[in-house]
């Protein structure tokens, strides 16, 4: 018999400490959003500088720049620029392996290191009409499950589509840990996110080192309904070397997928 330990999300899962807020009114510094996936197999940059935290227009991609990443055993892969991103699809990261993102502007140079960790595997999905009508709306929740490894700390994001779209909304932007739940089978429900029969929805696992699960959470409690899912305004616990402002993830991730129909259960 499985022991399931629910995680019921409602709203932002975040660091415990408060961040002080530099809104960048002034002096923009070069912002730097940089991953590397293993499913698919891709590594994707962008460079650009902050903008004021009350602007309605998007951040400016800059061009010009050489960006590499380098693995533990020396080999040098370089992003080619496209349409204002810096891609890589030949590079197939190994897990508990450390990669180095190098960015050369000018005559600077920001570097940041990332670790991938082993894959955690969704387990199955499922899915039950939601009975909390009197505080959210009518319809279906998508439950998600796994098995956290024991023995170690492991950092989540999860990533949410809906008929092939991402759900990029602010309250979309979903990390946690397994403080609570390391080593044990864990049940995940988003009791606010409810669907329609006839919907499909893909759920994506992420596996984080530390250090981008606590970009990402303080980024959390920065976002509120009127801001989007950006590195701008600020940078809480940045984690690039000579002043940049961002974020480099080398991440592992699973993904299943669910179509809401009646009398639907679950997914193996």
């Amino acid at each position: 018999m499985k022991l399931i330990f629910p995680v019921f999300i409602l709203l932002f899962w975040g660091c415990e400490k408060k961040i002080d807020v530099d809104l960048n009114e002034t002096n923009p510094v070069i912002v730097i959003e940089g991953t590397l996936s293993d499913n698919p197999n891709l590594a994707c940059v962008k460079i650009s500088n902050t903008t004021s935290y009350y602007s309605s227009e998007p951040a400016e991609m800059l061009a010009g720049a050489t960006v590499k990443i380098t693995d533990e055993e020396g080999r040098e892969f370089e992003l080619i620029e496209n349409n204002g991103q810096y891609l890589n699809n030949s590079i197939i990261p190994d897990a508990n392996c450390q990669y180095r993102l190098s960015v050369t502007m000018g005559e600077n140079v920001y570097e940041s290191v990332s670790k991938m960790h082993r894959t955690v595997f969704i387990d199955s999905m499922a899915v039950a009409l939601n009975e909390d009508y009197s505080v959210f709306q009518e319809g279906y929740n998508v439950y998600l499950y796994f098995h956290d490894p024991p023995g170690e700390n492991n950092y989540y994001r999860l990533k949410m589509f809906l008929n092939g779209e991402e759900e990029d909304a602010p309250e979309d932007f979903i990390f946690f840990d397994d403080n609570n739940t390391n080593g044990k089978f864990v049940e995940l429900r988003i009791r606010r996110k409810t669907y329609e029969v006839g919907d499909t929805v893909t759920y994506q696992l992420q596996t984080l080192d530390k250090a981008a699960y606590e970009y990402f959470s303080a980024v959390s409690e920065l976002i509120d309904e009127n801001s989007a899912v950006s590195a701008s305004p600020a940078n809480p616990n940045p984690n690039f070397s000579n002043g940049a402002l961002g974020y480099f993830s080398a991440y592992s991730c699973d993904e299943k997928t669910i179509v809401i129909q009646s009398k639907i259960k679950s997914l193996k």
